[in-house]
């Protein structure tokens, strides 16, 4: 599958960290070194990123720390799995594209032009409802790839855990997402500090609002008992008359 091509350019003056090949395909491994795009990408919860030219061969970009936490989850057995799951990705995408997406303009641009022919203002109706019909139709069919790509890449996951046994698996992820935890965290002390401040306030307000529920509900206690009383004083005296 063609992905990040602009990307896939930045290897040509690299060195790759490692080069994987197999089945007349080929992957390199480069560190994500270029500040400004590494900075773009993981903004986006993105320490990996694949790219290639011709959905084909792959170039990954990896931030450096990242793989050195996770090295397995990109060894040549797992990524063979991503590999496969870009090659479906794309015959998903060209199938939508070629058996619905395509032939729906064609309806739709005919009909637009059939309209022109209808005498008065019905013809503008017509497009209007017409492109309104084909808007939602794009919805629902993007809605329903995206189910499909998302199902693909929830068996690659499957696969992954397959390949290296789930304990190790559920281990790497954990090791993931800490190392990307303490990353943001050195990225953005500032927000961190800020949380922390705000679980401390927190702490504190709490008994003071305990307190604050104490002092309103012996006021009330009290007057229950008053008025307990003072019926009771009643019924007696109703009694003695």
């Amino acid at each position: 599958m063609k992905i990040n091509q602009k990307l896939y350019v930045l290897g040509d003056s690299l060195e790759p960290i490692e080069v994987q090949e197999f089945d007349g395909r080929k992957i390199e491994l480069y560190y994500l070194e270029d500040e400004v795009v590494k900075t773009d990408f993981i903004n986006k919860s993105q320490f990996a990123v694949w790219s290639s030219v011709d959905g084909k061969n792959y170039r990954l970009f990896l931030e450096e720390g990242y793989y050195n936490a996770v090295p397995r989850l990109y060894s040549k057995d797992v990524n063979q799995i991503w590999v496969n799951f870009w090659d479906t990705t794309e015959a998903i995408t060209q199938k939508t594209s070629r058996f619905i997406l395509i032939p729906m303009m064609v309806v739709c641009i005919g009909l637009c032009v059939a309209s022109f022919f209808i005498p008065g203002n019905t013809a503008s109706y017509i497009i209007i409802g017409i492109l309104i019909a084909a808007f939602i139709a794009m919805i629902v069919v993007n809605s329903i790839t995206r189910k499909k790509v998302m199902a693909e890449n929830m068996k690659s996951r499957d696969l992954i855990a397959g390949v290296l046994g789930q304990d190790e698996f559920d281990n790497i992820l954990k090791t993931q997402k800490d190392y990307m935890d303490a990353y943001y965290q050195a990225m953005y002390p500032d927000d961190a500090d800020v949380e922390a401040e705000e679980a401390e306030e927190t702490k504190e307000e709490t008994p003071a609002l305990e307190e604050s529920k104490k002092v309103t509900e012996e006021p009330v206690q009290e007057e229950t008992e008053a008025k307990e009383e003072a019926s009771e004083e009643v019924k007696e005296e109703t009694k003695e008359e």
